[in-house]
């Protein structure tokens, strides 16, 4: 089976996205490559995956949707992810970041969708310079993506699942993942204005991340090449695509360790297909498989 992760960069300039490409057998996934990507490109490339048999499941840090409350405001007849990535790339993002603007000042807040984990910011944060352009432009690539690939090989969760689908797109979060498993998910990525005794230590940060990760995944068990791992080592963009892969494998090979969003017929089902839903997952004991 096919493992992509993507740390997607919603920058105007587009040379920040990196993908970690592997392949999941038994229960190893062998990473063999991690590098910067441009969004169309990583397009180009997904389109060219649907059209193999394979397997595959991708997951993206971004977020894949925005809180119900400015949904509403948008897009007022929107019912799905869909109908919103349809909306962003029928605009530009100034469009999109006045609209933003607008509610949040008569709101006089960020909303935040309600299932995200604490450590997580609203997908309007505007403090945080990056959130706002990756979640529009993120929500633009899924709408080419939903357009380009043939009607029913892509599943999005929570999306409903349509028979005979060969790709798995999910919206996950490596520092989320890190968390879970009970490691660094602060302190580890490089920042503009760094001492040098700063980036040593968030370098070792990362080594620390590495190491540790391998006993936490069980049973899966995981082959980064010596450029991976140097690129991990040296950028955390990298380190961040490569979590995302492990996230994916994991879903792959145990569902069970993923908090599920409401099902069809739950009461709050419409709002998660319109707000989309994170995937975070647990870690399992080693020794008794309990999920902790």
């Amino acid at each position: 089976m096919r493992i992509i992760g993507v740390d997607f960069s919603g920058a105007q300039s587009d040379r920040k996205t990196w993908v970690a490409r592997g392949e999941l057998d038994d229960n190893v996934l062998a990473i063999g490559s991690c590098q910067r990507i441009r969004r169309a490109a990583l397009t180009n490339e997904m389109e060219g995956f649907s059209k193999a048999s394979e397997p595959m499941v991708v997951a993206m840090d971004f977020p894949f949707s925005v809180p119900a409350e400015f949904a509403n405001y948008w897009q007022p007849n929107a019912q799905a992810m869909p109908d919103l990535w349809r909306a962003a790339a029928g605009m530009d993002f100034e469009g999109f970041a006045t609209l933003r603007d607008d509610f949040v000042e008569s709101r006089g807040m960020e909303p935040k969708r309600p299932y995200d984990p604490p450590e997580s910011f609203s997908c309007l944060h505007n403090a945080n310079p990056n959130m706002v352009p990756m979640t529009f432009r993120g929500m633009a690539m899924l709408h080419d993506l939903w357009g380009r690939l043939p009607h029913g090989t892509i599943w999005v969760p929570p999306l409903p699942e349509p028979p005979g689908y060969n790709i798995t797109l999910m919206e996950v979060m490596p520092g989320a993942t890190l968390r879970s498993f009970g490691l660094p998910h602060t302190g580890y990525k490089n920042t503009p204005r760094l001492t040098t005794e700063q980036k040593k230590q968030r370098k070792d940060m990362r080594r620390h991340i590495l190491g540790e990760l391998p006993q936490r995944i069980n049973p899966l068990t995981v082959n980064l090449t010596g450029d991976v791992y140097d690129s991990c080592l040296n950028d955390d963009d990298a380190l961040d695509s490569v979590v995302a892969a492990i996230t994916a494998a994991l879903w792959a090979i145990d569902q069970e360790r993923f908090i599920i969003p409401p099902e069809q017929g739950h009461p709050d089902y419409p709002q998660v297909r319109l707000e989309g839903w994170l995937y975070i997952p647990r870690r399992r004991c080693p020794k008794c498989k309990v999920i902790l």
